[in-house]
């Protein structure tokens, strides 16, 4: 106990300095959940969105085939695009690329009815249109409208191969006509699903999680930085204060075991971090409180599981102070190894950036990190990330992703020890 009594004196020394980072960082953390969780509310509020209409101009040189492919494409992209005309010269075309005239320009070369015709009924290769566009405007909007064009144009010709395969005798013109009879009884519309990809699970499906839950979610995904910072901070100050070359002599001429003495030591940098875990929380449920369906729209099990992974988390990080702790250097360079971890793993974990937006190359990194698994865990106790939440937990990707966090604790306790033993050997 009276180890204990001591580390808590050492806290208490420094409760301004842990008061001030705690407060500072809850805040920055508070308000970045709110954003990221209502942000994935609003892309889960919206089911579809229409693409701007794009410009197209098309030049048809086949003569010898009647015009069909240029009429058939002017027929089924009139209701999507806006038709324009252009003179077939180098120059014209060339002025109107230059001048973002039109988004796309479709040239159909001589012979390419006939051609399609023939590698359509023979499931041959189709012959290429001629395509060029002013895709390397500075208007975004645009070059979005042109590849969403190019899009249409490559399905509508694959429809009408498929409509000339299964009808052998059916012309260029009249498999158009049954694309464009089947695309009008279908009720195809033009509109385009707007649902985000899920990070792990690859499904665009939205899910039904109330905003409370997603601001809690986010929330306590952004949590990761002042958890880090927090506890690490509070687990060095005490390790380095029993680290002292006067601390360690009375340690040395105590008739109680060296290893009893550490274990108080980690006793106290537990509860001073499970303190820090429950003011985190607090604060993300107190944000979810106050957005649309309050705190029953989280859900008791997604929220059990996402604080018990965030207390793994937490013992986690007190293992990672403690071997930070045992390197045994000056108290500016622990602050500054503290510092570079935390923004690294904060970064990285996908509590900032979605996981699912990152290379695949930085994912296999980030995976080394255990913030990488505790934002995992989180956002898998509510069953996916961003508007793929549903609120029902994966129990299993969830269970791996606490367990892995567990075993960095054990690591970081267990290569703290031998490197606290080191040390004292060399002295």
């Amino acid at each position: 106990m009276t180890t204990c009594k001591a580390a808590w004196l050492v806290l208490r020394a420094n409760m301004f300095q842990l008061l001030v980072y705690l407060l500072a960082t809850g805040v920055m953390a508070a308000m970045l959940g709110i954003g990221i969780g209502l942000a994935s509310d609003g892309d889960d509020q919206t089911s579809a969105y229409e693409p701007p209409a794009a410009s197209l101009a098309i030049i048809d040189r086949d003569s010898a085939g009647g015009h069909a492919t240029g009429a058939a494409l002017r027929s089924y992209l009139s209701f999507s695009a806006d038709i324009v005309d252009i003179e077939d010269s180098t120059q014209a075309i060339q002025d109107a690329i230059a001048t973002d005239y039109v988004d796309v320009i479709v040239i159909v070369p001589q012979g390419y009815t006939a051609s399609f015709t023939k590698a359509a009924r023979t499931q041959g290769t189709l012959p290429a249109l001629s395509l060029a566009g002013s895709g390397n405007g500075t208007d975004s909007t645009g070059s979005a409208a042109a590849r969403m064009l190019t899009i249409r144009i490559n399905g509508f010709l694959g429809s009408l191969k498929s409509a000339m395969l299964a009808d052998q005798d059916a012309s260029l013109a009249q498999a158009a006509a049954t694309v464009a009879k089947a695309r009008a009884e279908s009720g195809q519309s033009v509109q385009v699903a707007a649902a985000a990809p899920s990070h792990a699970h690859g499904s665009s499906a939205t899910g039904s999680l109330t905003p409370s839950g997603r601001v809690f979610a986010a929330t306590l995904a952004t949590m990761l930085y002042p958890l880090m910072l927090n506890i690490a901070f509070i687990v060095i100050v005490i390790i380095t204060a029993f680290n002292k070359p006067t601390t360690m002599r009375r340690v040395g001429v105590s008739a109680e075991p060296g290893h009893a003495i550490w274990a108080q030591v980690l006793l106290v940098c537990c509860g001073a971090s499970a303190v820090v875990w429950l003011c985190c929380i607090g604060v993300a449920i107190a944000c979810s409180a106050v957005c649309q369906g309050g705190l029953a729209g989280i859900g008791w099990r997604p929220l059990l599981f996402s604080l018990i992974g965030t207390f793994v988390f937490s013992l986690t990080v007190s293992a990672l102070g403690f071997l930070i702790g045992q390197c045994r250097v000056s108290t500016a360079a622990m602050n500054g190894i503290v510092n570079t971890v935390t923004l690294a793993s904060a970064f990285l974990s996908g509590a900032w950036l979605p996981q699912w937006l990152m290379p695949s190359s930085l994912q296999a990194f980030a995976r080394l990190l255990p913030g990488w698994w505790y934002v995992d865990g989180v956002y898998e106790a509510f069953g996916g990330q961003g508007s793929a939440m549903t609120g029902t937990p994966d129990i299993g990707r969830w269970a791996a992703a606490t367990g892995f966090m567990a075993l960095f604790a054990l690591a970081f306790i267990a290569v703290g020890l031998a490197v606290s033993r080191f040390a004292a050997r060399r002295k």
